[in-house]
């Protein structure tokens, strides 16, 4: 009896620190590494549209009203120790906000505005934000793409169901090229662009018949060469390229994809993701933050590390993110109404 007795209690013990491993494993490996905490947006009566940062670190929230009703626009940026102060932006009535791209130390932020074309500057070493009326001609802005050391180029358009227009830039957008036409464009609207260099790019587009369209440029838009993707996609933005690998997310009528390449968007792979995809931005190819809402319309972050998806769990973002921009140490995300910083 006495062994019996003696043989059960370690049978028992022997269960318990079992039972008790196993809970400590499975606790390990269910929170989430990532950690984000989001703020208030300072200028909280208008609506945030676009996140960015520059090369060298320094990151902007910019947002317009789309109405005559002032205040028209807002910005803010990053200071140096995580807080955010505003950033003077100029007057915006009737203007949207649809792309931004940046360079060292300067962003181009590029949209519409009842006037043509809105085209701003972004200087990180004055903090400033200046509007530029070099890019003439067009009615908006609808994606930028900044490579190298000061060069960009645009997408510009001339209204519905014309063609598009590139243009490009070597001085920081003071000055652009003559603008080439898009001949395949006339019916398709530009979601994205991305240059490697000022010769070769790559446009997205969604059709008149909601599938994507896929155009590569190897000549500075003189000639094009459309690029078979999946049937299912129907746009393909936030494009990422360094050399011939590029990342970005796709949508279908259904899911968020990202989706990778290692021959400049000839052929791709794709990674199906658990929420509606808004933006994605990299520190370095291999290495990304993608932002987005959830199923109940709840806010998503996730990183995404050499094919490694890791969601963040999130606090005091009450509404969906919008957008993502990086450099090489840092991120932010906008909310309509909130801001997000996140350290690799």
């Amino acid at each position: 009896m006495g062994r019996l007795l003696a043989r059960t209690s370690r049978t028992w013990r022997l269960g318990v620190v079992l039972g008790v491993g196993a809970l400590a494993l499975a606790s390990c490996a269910t929170p989430p590494s990532v950690h984000v905490t989001g703020l208030p947006s300072i200028g909280i009566s208008v609506p945030l549209h676009v996140s960015a940062c520059t090369h060298s670190g320094s990151c902007i929230a910019l947002g317009t009203t789309g109405s005559d009703t002032l205040p028209t626009s807002v910005g803010e940026y990053r200071e140096s120790d995580g807080t955010w102060s505003t950033l003077a932006v100029p007057s915006a009535p009737s203007a949207l906000i649809s792309s931004v791209s940046c360079l060292a130390t300067q962003c181009l932020i590029g949209g519409f505005q009842a006037s043509g074309n809105l085209l701003w500057n972004y200087n990180a070493s004055s903090q400033s934000v200046v509007a530029l009326g070099s890019l003439r001609s067009g009615q908006g802005v609808r994606s930028l793409s900044c490579f190298g050391v000061s060069s960009c180029a645009a997408i510009v358009t001339d209204g519905v169901n014309t063609e598009s227009k590139i243009a490009t830039s070597s001085d920081d957008g003071a000055t652009w090229s003559s603008q080439l036409p898009l001949p395949w464009s006339s019916s398709d609207a530009v979601t994205d662009l991305v240059c490697a260099d000022s010769l070769t790019c790559l446009v997205s587009a969604t059709s008149s018949s909601n599938s994507l369209v896929l155009e590569v440029t190897f000549d500075g838009g003189a000639t094009w060469r459309q690029r078979t993707t999946n049937s299912a996609w129907t746009d393909l933005t936030s494009l990422q390229c360094s050399k011939r690998n590029c990342v970005a997310v796709a949508n279908t009528a259904t899911e968020s994809l990202i989706v990778t390449s290692s021959t400049f968007g000839r052929h791709w792979r794709a990674v199906k993701l658990p929420a509606t995809a808004n933006s994605l931005a990299c520190t370095m190819i291999t290495s990304c933050v993608v932002v987005g809402e959830t199923a109940a319309a709840g806010p998503w972050f996730a990183t995404y590390v050499r094919g490694q998806l890791d969601v963040a769990d999130l606090k005091y973002v009450p509404s969906p993110l919008l957008s993502v921009g990086c450099a090489t140490k840092v991120c932010a995300a906008i909310g309509v109404s909130t801001v997000v910083a996140y350290r690799p």
